[in-house]
């Protein structure tokens, strides 16, 4: 199933923001273990008891996996070890690589366009990403919609890190 499939009220942001982090994971949510422990702690409060937990790539690469807190909140998993796993998936951004992001991001668009003529916001919010890009910003957030339609609570961890949690 697809992001657009799993997700119709997702807008090209939303796209955007899975697709940045599949690119660069998650450094630019990381300042310290403890820092991480306590903000899942409390985001942990706000998952539903009853939401059936599941694990996705975050973009076409696969390199990043979101994945769902309902997995802690159901006992499946431990805190603790989606807590390591996200923190040692962090690394920080190259700068370096930048360029090669707006490259893919014009690229992922281009057949988003072809794919999703449809898609909510289309126009409003590649306008809206590419002045954010020139102006040398990247991260952004779940759209408004994305949120008020499926409240996501997720952390990202790379593939080889997310086997260890889910062998």
């Amino acid at each position: 199933m697809s992001f657009l499939e799993r997700y119709p009220e997702a807008t090209l942001q939303d796209l955007y923001k899975g697709s940045f982090q599949d690119f660069f994971g998650p450094a630019h949510a990381i300042s310290n273990r403890e820092g991480v422990k306590q903000y899942l702690l409390a985001e942990l409060e706000q998952v539903a008891s009853d939401v059936a937990p599941h694990n996705e790539p975050c973009g076409w690469r696969g390199e990043y996996i979101r994945v769902d807190l309902a997995w802690i909140k159901s006992g499946q998993i431990e805190l603790d070890a989606l807590v390591d796993a996200f923190v040692s998936s962090a690394e920080p951004i190259d700068v370096s690589r930048v360029d090669a992001w707006r490259r893919e991001w014009s690229l992922i668009e281009s057949v988003v366009r072809s794919v999703a003529p449809h898609i909510r916001r289309l126009e409003d919010d590649s306008a809206a990403l590419q002045q954010m890009l020139s102006e040398g910003h990247y991260v952004v957030h779940h759209s408004d919609e994305f949120n008020a339609a499926y409240n996501p609570h997720y952390r990202i961890v790379r593939k080889d890190k997310f086997d260890t949690i889910f062998p």
